[in-house]
């Protein structure tokens, strides 16, 4: 399954790029996502839970960031080792200036699961993933925006008492 999508995150470049690498905000931004642990320099492991139809799927992902390119692009590869649930994918990242206050992020996501999920489930997994990745870029340009307004606001108090 590949995904491909454009999304504006109504912030600078620099901190777009802050968010997509910040563990919090991801953790945050990711559906289902529980917890999320740096395991070495551009590695981490994450428990999701992902409701599919009528139960609840649990996941240990792995990902690993390569050809990083900051802040203009990364590559996102993951896979899941779950009993019945075999999955392995990549997420191509480009970010791009979008006006002064703007980024345009786009991402091309392919998705192969494996196992039993792949055999029951499969209906289900395309309108799921599309669901989880609308949900993600809605968070993730809410989470960038409260992150700008947080480090803007230090520098609008010293302007007023300027």
């Amino acid at each position: 399954m590949r995904l491909s999508e454009s999304h504006t995150l109504p912030v600078p470049l620099e901190l777009a790029w802050a968010a997509l690498n910040d563990l919090a905000v991801l953790q945050q931004a990711l559906p289902g996502c529980e917890s999320l642990l740096e395991i070495a320099p551009d590695e981490f492991v994450g428990e999701m839970a992902i409701p599919l139809g009528l139960a609840t799927s649990r996941f240990t992902i792995y990902v690993h960031r390569r050809d990083v390119d900051a802040p203009s692009r990364c590559t996102l590869h993951f896979e899941t080792r779950t009993t019945g649930a075999n999955g392995a994918g990549s997420a191509a990242l480009a970010l791009a200036p979008d006006g002064v206050d703007a980024t345009m992020l786009a991402a091309d996501i392919a998705v192969q699961v494996d196992g039993l999920l792949a055999s029951l489930g499969a209906p289900l997994i395309e309108p799921v993933a599309r669901r989880m990745a609308d949900e993600f870029f809605a968070r993730l340009r809410a989470a960038a925006v409260v992150r700008h307004a947080n480090l803007d606001a230090p520098t609008a108090a010293r302007r007023a008492s300027a």
